[in-house]
């Protein structure tokens, strides 16, 4: 399977960060940057948007661990996730048998849509106490 491939037919760059597992890089409407991150297991192609939000403030902790499990209720091929430094990752997953560029391109496509859709407000509840978006 040729993921640096797989990215040039999405039209984006991607640099090989170890063995393995690739970066690429895109924007928002308010031009934020994310990383995003792909890694080849011998089963599945994971995706890794991380960091999608800063990490939370104390006193936003619970609000934003209670968003970010609602939202998990209503996303598809996505998922949100909290990593052991308390980074806010959205992941996804797709298994390697029979995997094609469309799936690939779907998978990057619900990242990036969701990344736009909830970054912005997620970040707002981290770092307001007391915040509660309309969104969600």
């Amino acid at each position: 399977m040729n993921i640096p491939e797989f990215f040039d037919r999405y039209e984006w760059s991607c640099e090989e960060v170890e063995p393995g597992i690739w970066r690429a890089s895109f924007a928002d409407e308010r031009e934020e940057e994310y990383d995003l991150f792909v890694a080849l297991t011998e089963d599945w192609l994971h995706f890794a948007v991380s960091p999608l939000t800063p990490r939370p403030k104390a006193e936003c902790a619970n609000s934003l661990h209670e968003t970010l499990l609602r939202l998990n209720q209503s996303l598809r091929l996505a998922r949100l996730a909290l990593d052991d430094e308390g980074d806010v990752a959205l992941l996804a997953d797709l298994p390697v048998d029979d995997l094609r560029f469309a799936h690939f391109a779907a998978a990057l496509d619900a990242l990036t849509g969701y990344t736009r859709q909830l970054a912005g407000e997620l970040s707002r509840v981290a770092a307001q106490p007391g915040y509660r978006s309309p969104l969600f």
